[in-house]
Formats: structure tokens, C-alpha cells, sequence
């Protein structure tokens, strides 16, 4: 019989609807009748009384929790002097959101053994849940939507439970590098088809290009054999001048897709550069470019509050980097640098190998994936990636005081 303690049931619960972002999903669909903040504080409330009734200590050690105090002191100063006007509100509830996150997740995951085993065992479970969810949602678009209107939905990507396809495919490359230690070496082939998949139901060609390298440092830090990272290209070349030479169709007449322009051109930018409809690439050129542009003009202070989402363009700059910098200047420079310190300085000072190979694959990523996303600090599996990391700092920080006192 299965013998799941209290605490597992938390943390299997917690990272499940983090990592399927139910917390943002569930109230968004409806299907919980209070705000997203609720479920999250919920989750705190629950760890807190935890911690309480087993007399643990509060992680109030971890030292990511010096970042957080600086976001948020910097996110409130620059909210009082803007105008406050209705937008840049809304943008402050977003942050406290994700400020009430990182609390809880930095309370949540400190719950577990030196190596949160439990955490990265149920990212494999929810790696393969959500290339299910994806391709529903790819083979029957706004399945999980209810009639409800998406925003940044586009027939032919897919977002599922996680509302945007960008973050879909983003989610998904997380939960490659926080699982694939937790899989058999040999089964790691298998992990990575079904994580591939997930993000192919996407269409993100960005999310895409940052699995490939990601698959490439494994490899030399030898958590996957040579031989099944050639199958895996192989397999996604051959996948790809498929669906460029008439494979779409088949799928179309298979399974009644709906097979749209925008999906060939995403495929296209793979199988053949030169024909695909670049567009919307420069669009975020275009945007990249303003975003630059502010910041130059005000590398001090920057512009103030959010000021790259409202403003005359329609998108935002999908680029972390370039929207810290325009909003904050000189405090939005070290913002992401900061953090990367905080959040990885006992992993490297403490840690062993293999934690220090995650270290190396979570910054990569996150690094990479702020030169194409905007709200790299505002994606509930980003926040959990970069908690997880140090809270596995703080557990290998414990472990070698214990190991020095003895």
C-alpha cells in the first residue's frame, strides 16, 4: 500500500498547480470563485500552520529573501511617484501576487529532504500531465477556455491550463531540467519525446531552440548518453521537414485540425528560413528597439512604473532584460543579476555536482528565456525554478555546517 505522509500530499498538491498553473487558471476559467491571490495564500496559510504544529524552523534564512525585499521596495517607490493611474495599479496586484508566491513556494519547498525529491519526482508526473493538456488543446483549441476569451491565444498553439502558448512551452522546458535527474538515465530518451511534444503543441520556436541547448548541456554534464541526443534531433529534423512537406495536411485530414498560416510559418522558420513570413519577428524587433530607446534616454531612473506596457504599442517588448532596464534604470540593470546571485550562491559555495549542473541549466535557461519573454518574473514555474535553487542552497548550506560540527 502507498504510504503518502501529510507533508508529500502539500508538496505533491502544491507543485502539481504551480507547475500546471491552476493557480492563475482555475479563478481565471471560473472554476474557483475567489481571486488567484486566495489560492496562493491558501497554500501559505496550510505550510505556515504546518511548520507551526511541527514546531520546524522558518526558512527565514533563505537568503533569495533579500532579493524579494528589494524588488519589492523597488516595485512600491517607483509605484508612489508614477501617476497611479488604473494600469499601473493593476500591475502592482499582479506583482504582490507573485510576491506572495515566492513567499510561499520559499516556505513550501524548504518542507522537503536535501534534495526535494519529492518536488522533482511530481515534475515529471506534471511534465507528462501537461503534453496531454497541450495537445487537447492543440487538436481541439479553447477545449479549456469554456467559451471564455483569450487574449494571447492563437489557434494552432496551444496554452491549455497556462493561458498563454509562450509560457506554455516555457513551463515545459522547466520541467525538463527540474526532472530529468529524477528519471532512469535510460528512460531519459522517453522524458525528453514527451517534454519535446509538449513544447512542439506550443508552436514557440523560441522555446524551442532553448530545449535543443539545453538537451546539448546535459549531454556534457553527461545526464543523457550521446547516442539518444542524436535519435531525439533526428527525430524532431525528420518530425519538422515532415510537417514542411505536406505533414500538416495529413494531420489536417486525420484528426480535422485546423491548420493555419501562422503554424506552417512557425515550422517554415525550422525546415526553410528564407520562405517563412517574418512579421511578427520584426514587430518584436521594432519593440525591442523602443524599449532600448527608453531606457537610453533615462539610464538613471529609467521611465518609471511599467512604463513599457503602457505605452503606444500593442505588445510589450518580450524581452525581460529590456523591460527592467527601460522601467528602472540603473536598479533594473542589477535586478536579474541580483537574483541570479541570491539564488544560486549556496549551490555554488556548498553544493554538490549534480546541484550545481542544475544551477548551471536553471540560469542558463532563465537567462536565455528573458531575451524572449517580458514576464520572466511573473510565470509561476519560472518563480518555483528559481526557489527551488535555493532552497537546495540552503539545504546544502545546512548540511555542510552539521558536517563540519561533527
Amino acid at each position: 500500500m502507498f504510504n503518502i505522509q501529510f507533508k508529500d500530499l502539500i508538496l505533491i498538491i502544491g507543485t502539481s498547480m504551480i507547475f500546471l498553473n491552476l493557480t492563475i487558471y482555475l479563478p481565471f476559467v471560473g472554476l474557483f470563485p475567489f481571486p488567484a491571490y486566495i489560492i496562493d495564500l491558501s497554500i501559505f496559510i496550510i505550510v505556515v500552520l504546518f511548520y507551526i504544529k511541527k514546531l520546524l524552523p522558518l526558512p527565514y534564512k533563505n537568503i533569495l529573501i533579500i532579493w524579494i525585499i528589494y524588488y519589492t521596495i523597488l516595485n512600491i517607490s517607483y509605484f508612489i511617484v508614477s501617476p497611479a493611474g488604473a494600469g499601473e495599479f493593476k500591475y502592482l496586484k499582479i506583482f504582490f501576487f507573485f510576491l506572495f508566491m515566492f513567499f510561499s513556494l520559499i516556505f513550501l519547498f524548504s518542507l522537503d529532504d536535501d534534495n526535494l525529491t519529492t518536488i522533482r519526482k511530481t515534475t515529471v508526473f506534471v511534465g507528462v500531465v501537461a503534453t496531454i493538456i497541450l495537445g487537447i488543446d492543440y487538436f481541439d483549441p479553447g477545449y479549456f477556455y469554456f467559451g471564455k476569451e483569450i487574449v494571447s491565444y492563437v489557434v494552432g498553439r496551444a496554452a491549455a491550463t497556462y493561458l498563454n502558448s509562450n509560457i506554455a512551452g516555457s513551463t515545459m522546458v522547466v520541467l525538463l531540467i527540474l526532472g530529468i535527474d529524477m528519471v532512469p538515465k535510460k528512460l531519459r530518451f522517453l522524458f525528453i519525446i514527451v517534454v519535446f511534444l509538449g513544447v512542439f503543441f506550443t508552436m514557440s520556436r523560441s522555446n524551442i531552440m532553448i530545449f535543443l541547448l539545453i538537451l546539448f548541456i546535459m549531454l556534457f554534464q553527461k545526464k543523457l548518453y550521446a547516442s539518444h541526443l542524436l535519435i531525439v534531433i533526428t527525430v524532431i529534423t525528420l518530425f519538422f521537414s515532415w510537417l514542411a512537406t505536406g505533414g500538416f495536411d495529413t494531420l489536417s485530414d486525420t484528426f480535422n485540425l485546423k491548420v493555419t498560416e501562422n503554424m506552417r510559418n512557425r515550422v517554415n522558420f525550422f525546415a526553410d528560413n528564407k520562405s517563412s513570413d517574418t512579421h511578427d519577428m520584426d514587430e518584436r524587433k521594432e519593440v525591442l528597439k523602443d524599449a532600448i530607446n527608453i531606457y537610453l534616454d533615462n539610464p538613471i531612473l529609467g521611465k518609471g512604473y511599467v512604463s513599457t506596457r503602457l505605452w503606444d504599442h500593442v505588445v510589450s517588448p518580450h524581452n525581460t532584460f529590456a523591460m527592467v532596464w527601460a522601467d528602472y534604470g540603473i536598479f533594473g540593470i542589477i535586478l536579474i543579476p541580483l537574483m541570479f546571485f541570491f539564488s544560486s550562491y549556496n549551490i555554488v559555495k556548498f553544493g554538490n555536482k549534480e546541484q550545481k549542473h542544475l544551477a548551471v541549466l536553471i540560469l542558463t535557461y532563465f537567462t536565455l528565456a528573458c531575451f524572449f519573454s517580458h514576464n520572466m518574473l511573473e510565470q509561476p514555474a519560472q518563480v518555483a525554478s528559481i526557489v527551488i535553487l535555493s532552497v537546495l542552497g540552503d539545504k546544502a548550506k545546512n548540511r555542510y555546517m552539521k558536517e563540519m560540527k561533527a
